[in-house]
């Protein structure tokens, strides 16, 4: 679970702050990072990848306004990592 939370704050960090601020942008940027990595694929399934994405752009768009906004509370982005990562492996 540590690994997941570490991959989800690199997710949401390191992201360029000039790009569109949207769910689908969200959703792409987390796919995209996710696919680069392998740690990942050992937690999760490929159909789990685009659930947990899906779950953390969904809310992370509705919870912050910009990307700047959502750097700035890393306690309140992991949680999102953690509660959407725990939805997924209870399915």
């Amino acid at each position: 679970m540590k690994i997941l939370l570490l991959f989800l704050s690199i997710f949401f960090f390191s992201a360029c702050a000039k790009k569109e601020w949207s769910k689908e942008y969200l959703t792409k940027k987390c796919n995209t990072d996710f696919k680069k990595r392998n740690e990942a694929s050992e937690l999760f399934t490929p159909a789990q990848l685009i659930l947990l994405c899906d779950c953390v752009a969904d809310k992370m768009f509705t919870n912050y306004k910009s990307e700047a906004e959502a750097d700035k509370d890393e306690a309140g982005a992991e949680q999102i990592g953690i509660d959407c990562a725990q939805k997924i492996m209870q399915q």
